[in-house]
């Protein structure tokens, strides 16, 4: 009863108003009793009606759904004749007199070219809505399996993310316990912070951008504490870069990849240099540090891997059009621009 009620109710709606207006309109223009007039009413209400779900529920599905458009329109002009002819041969029993030739009163023939017209246009209405419909309902399914694709996705790629960082943790982590097991026991407890809010709070489609900094400042203390004073470190992010909400792990693969790929020369300067601002509704994080000379490592196969691989097409996914990223090397430095329009 409550699918009927659903799904139906609005039919039984439209053929009440449909009874009722023409009913009405018998006996008002025409003087017909009332019996006669709702009789009459029934008559076109079988033929309309019966013609017209025949088509939507019948032909609709096997033929137009099915691309057989020739079959589909022969079998509903057919449907159409028929019902055409039921109406009239109905109406011509009620109301005999109505079809004799003369002055006032019109041949069964013209009568059923009237009724062909009328019937032709509900079942074309009828017709009409249901492919309307279905093609509403199809891009909205279309719709939703494009949003669970996307979703889909995005967490295989999430995924893909994390692995990376435990390898680069776990690896900092290893080298600290052979210089100074008191540092280590401070990194790791760091690392546990980290590896919480990955496991428990980075399934959200957005996360707080307070704890992906927060997240950004543990990984940037791990490395200060496995680089030590080879690798000079600036830091900064403005006091602004709070209050909206970001999509988690999109900023540290780009840092990943500085401090990955960041220089080890033992006669000048080894540095990483990193900004977060935030203003005007735009994220701005700005990462640039040392590199060796190209002939040492292949930009176009190492820098990022998996890591920036897939935080690019993470970003295309969750913004786009509402991204700017710019990625510049030479042979001293390696320089990544990335800007995210916060709706």
């Amino acid at each position: 009863m409550y699918w009927f009620l659903k799904y139906k109710l609005h039919h039984i709606l439209f053929w009440l108003v449909y009874f009722v207006f023409w009913t009405n309109f018998s006996v008002q223009n025409y003087g017909t009793s009332l019996p006669k007039a709702l009789l009459a009413t029934c008559i076109y209400f079988a033929g309309q009606a019966g013609t017209g779900y025949f088509s939507i529920y019948f032909l609709v599905p096997r033929f137009f759904f099915t691309k057989r458009y020739g079959v589909f329109a022969v079998s509903v002009f057919t449907g159409i004749l028929l019902g055409s002819l039921f109406i009239t041969a109905g109406m011509f029993t009620l109301f005999h007199s109505m079809f004799t030739e003369g002055a006032g009163h019109i041949g069964f023939s013209t009568y059923l070219l009237y009724t062909l017209i009328a019937v032709f246009s509900s079942t074309l209405f009828f017709i009409s809505i249901r492919i309307v419909k279905e093609r509403v309902q199809a891009q909205k399914m279309n719709s939703i399996l494009e949003k669970e694709k996307t979703e889909n996705e995005l967490k295989f790629l999430r995924a893909q993310t994390n692995p990376h960082f435990l390898f680069n943790a776990i690896n900092s982590i290893y080298i600290l316990i052979k210089k100074d097991p008191d540092l280590a026991q401070a990194t790791l407890a760091r690392f546990s912070d980290m590896l919480r809010y990955q496991l428990y709070e980075c399934n959200f489609a957005e996360v707080p951008i307070e704890k992906e900094v927060d997240y950004l400042n543990n990984y940037i203390e791990l490395e200060k504490l496995r680089k030590g004073t080879v690798l000079s470190i600036d830091y900064k992010t403005a006091a602004s870069v709070s209050n909206f909400l970001i999509s988690p792990l999109l900023i540290i693969p780009f840092i990943e990849n500085a401090f990955k790929h960041v220089s080890n020369f033992s006669d000048k300067k080894n540095f990483v240099d990193i900004s977060l601002n935030y203003g005007d509704g735009l994220l701005k994080l700005i990462v640039r540090n040392s590199v060796e000379k190209e002939g040492s490592w292949r930009p176009e196969k190492t820098v990022g891997g998996i890591g920036q691989d897939n935080t690019k097409r993470r970003l295309k996914l969750i913004y786009p059009d509402r991204h700017e990223l710019i990625i510049k090397h030479d042979p001293e430095t390696y320089f990544v621009s990335l800007t995210i329009k916060i709706p």
